[in-house]
């Protein structure tokens, strides 16, 4: 039986999961979840390849919906999506995570977490072989996240360092990175909004530290900031991965309290301190 008290980014065979809606739910309950959110990528017309169909939304919605019945009594479930810059938001839904995939640069549509190989011909086609540009225009899009999408919370802030901790490429506590990220952070401080702790890409073994990076999660909780903890799970066995870690790091920086989403919105929830 686990500790916590809800994961809410979740991804299934209906996207780029590995395991199905129904599989994810009964994992969670087998953890002995009290809350459970799906969030599988919504449709995009650019990122088609690890999106939801668009001929399939009905079928995520009415499948998470029949899922959040069969649980009713046992373990909460809320139907959410993770809601691209470029997505579309279907109705219908508990929470949205704003999230930025790709740029648009110059007409063509550049994934910033496809793999280092397609990051680096985005940097040298698009960007004129300037990383820090490249990194700018990220963050140009995620301060626009909550009035695009209407998000609840923001994931993985800085998902563009997603591959530099293995193919490094830029300096992620020089000024020049770090500026355009912090101007960004406190915007949405002052906006009130929630950022993730996000687990997933050390589970799949693209980085050793959550998202937002430590510089950034530091600068957030000196602006006050919310954080809601997720495991970005593609398949059963990364439901609630790395929480206690990330915990603990947050725990080290200042933070009292994580946010778990209920049917009223976001919720503080103490940190333990022991």
């Amino acid at each position: 039986m686990t500790m916590w008290q809800g994961d809410y980014h979740t991804h299934s065979t209906l996207d780029d999961g590995k395991s199905t809606l129904e599989e994810m739910a009964a994992a969670a309950h087998a953890l002995g979840l009290p809350r459970f959110g799906f969030s599988g990528h919504s449709w995009c017309p650019w990122e088609e390849d690890y999106c939801i169909p668009k001929d399939r939304i009905e079928e995520y919605l009415s499948t998470a919906r029949a899922l959040r019945d069969r649980y009713a009594g046992k373990m909460e479930i809320f139907l959410g999506l993770e809601l691209d810059f470029y997505g579309e938001r279907p109705q219908g839904l508990d929470y949205v995570i704003g999230s930025v995939h790709g740029l648009m640069q110059d007409g063509r549509f550049y994934a910033v977490d496809e793999s280092p190989e397609a990051t680096r011909r985005a940097v040298e086609e698009g960007f004129g072989g300037d990383w820090y540009r490249y990194t700018d225009a990220y963050f140009d899009l995620v301060v626009q996240l909550p009035e695009q999408t209407g998000c609840d919370w923001i994931g993985h802030f800085d998902l563009v360092s997603k591959f530099n901790q293995q193919d490094p490429r830029f300096d992620e506590e020089s000024p020049r990175y770090l500026r355009r990220a912090l101007e960004v952070l406190e915007h949405l401080a002052r906006q009130g909004q929630c950022l993730e702790v996000n687990t997933g890409a050390i589970t799949r073994g693209y980085r050793s530290v959550p998202y937002p990076a430590e510089p950034l999660l530091r600068r957030w909780r000196e602006l006050g900031g919310e954080i809601i903890l997720n495991s970005d799970a593609h398949h059963v066995s990364h439901l609630c991965a790395g929480f206690r870690e990330a915990e603990e790091l947050v725990k080290e920086l200042g933070f009292t309290h994580i946010n778990i989403w209920t049917r009223d919105g976001l919720r503080p929830e103490p940190l333990s301190r022991g």
